[in-house]
């Protein structure tokens, strides 16, 4: 079994900032695989699907950003899911806009909810989805909950898509596979030559 939880806020307020681009991520996936309507449990929003002959729990925690951590911990001693097999998607504010990168474990990098989820999963080896929502220029709390720009839309639009498609690649392969095809279309800013180690 699989779970894969997209990270965001509830609330109308929120919807369609930076800070919720893994909602969207697992909206787009919802509507791609035609996952029919939503179930509540744990403070938390989610759809159920198979591939592979393997259950697939798509998630939105409902706890909001800084208490995710919450809401997977209890999917996951629920329906006892291992570690290997969680996906997280969250917004990067290192990395450009629409930059996405696969990683397989490693430190929350100061991103609030996913340092609630390794505290409460008690482990850094969680594969994850990181996607750049740029850097922010002055106050990273409203860069956050600030909404993109018509500029930025349909970068975000194929990130979102490519995210997919590293979910995807995750559940029918495995993490590496989807590190190694995702990760080297995106070119570190600084080196400008791919890092596919991070």
């Amino acid at each position: 079994m699989y779970l894969i939880a997209g990270l965001g806020n509830p609330g109308r307020q929120y919807a369609l900032t930076r800070h919720n681009i893994g909602f969207e991520v697992i909206d787009y996936l919802v509507d791609e695989l035609k996952l029919g309507s939503k179930k509540i449990k744990f403070n938390g929003e989610y759809y159920t699907h198979t591939i592979s002959g393997e259950k697939i729990i798509f998630l939105k925690p409902l706890t909001y950003m800084n208490f995710s951590g919450e809401c997977v911990k209890a999917y996951v001693d629920y329906f006892d899911i291992e570690t290997d097999k969680i996906m997280i998607i969250y917004d990067d504010t290192s990395f450009d806009t629409a930059a996405v990168r696969v990683k397989k474990s490693g430190s929350s990098a100061g991103h609030k909810g996913m340092e609630d989820i390794i505290l409460n999963l008690n482990s850094e080896d969680i594969p994850r989805i990181r996607i750049g929502i740029g850097q922010a220029e002055y106050d990273i709390k409203n860069h956050v909950l600030s909404r993109f720009s018509e500029q930025e839309i349909p970068l975000m639009q194929q990130a979102v898509k490519t995210a997919a498609k590293a979910v995807l690649l995750f559940i029918e392969k495995d993490v590496n596979t989807a590190m190694n095809l995702i990760n080297k279309k995106t070119k570190s800013k600084d080196t400008n030559k791919p890092n596919e180690n991070e």
